[in-house]
């Protein structure tokens, strides 16, 4: 008697730690927190195929506690799995008109619990490493909550 209540406990708390937080109203301003995290990618010609010659760059990500999604069409039903698919990483895109002091100041944060506010937007090009990434309009560090084991 004891099993299917074990089960159902396992079950529920799989679900609860892959569930999504889905932001909407997808068009306007959000603030993100998160750890700031540098990666390395590879760039054409193959984007990592063929590492000995593609080009080498970094990014940066924030990394969210929970994965996050936006509203998304696919461009075809069989499609929707990879085009909608969900994100705990979030590429950070300097666009503003103050977007060169924005990246100077996330560089100096690179390992810190951040807050960072932008647009998110849906990966729409092989040069955006994520499957969503946020246009951002501010970053800061974070005060609150644990400062510890950042993910």
């Amino acid at each position: 008697m004891k099993t299917p209540a074990i089960l159902l406990m396992v079950l529920c708390a799989l679900r609860a730690a892959n569930a999504q937080e889905i932001m909407e109203p997808a068009d306007k301003p959000i603030t993100m927190t998160g750890a700031l995290r540098q990666l390395h990618g590879y760039g054409p010609p193959g984007w990592g195929e063929t590492r000995k010659i593609d080009s080498r760059f970094t990014y940066l990500v924030i990394k969210l506690a929970k994965p996050v999604n936006i509203p998304c069409t696919s461009e075809r039903p069989e499609w929707k799995l990879v085009e909608c698919r969900s994100t705990k990483e979030l590429e950070l895109f300097f666009s503003s008109d103050s977007a060169d002091e924005l990246e100077l100041k996330a560089k100096k944060l690179i390992g810190r619990k951040v807050l960072v506010t932008g647009m998110l937007q849906r990966q729409i090009a092989p040069a955006e490493m994520t499957a969503i990434y946020i246009e951002v309009t501010a970053i800061q560090t974070s005060t609150g909550g644990p400062t510890g084991n950042l993910p």
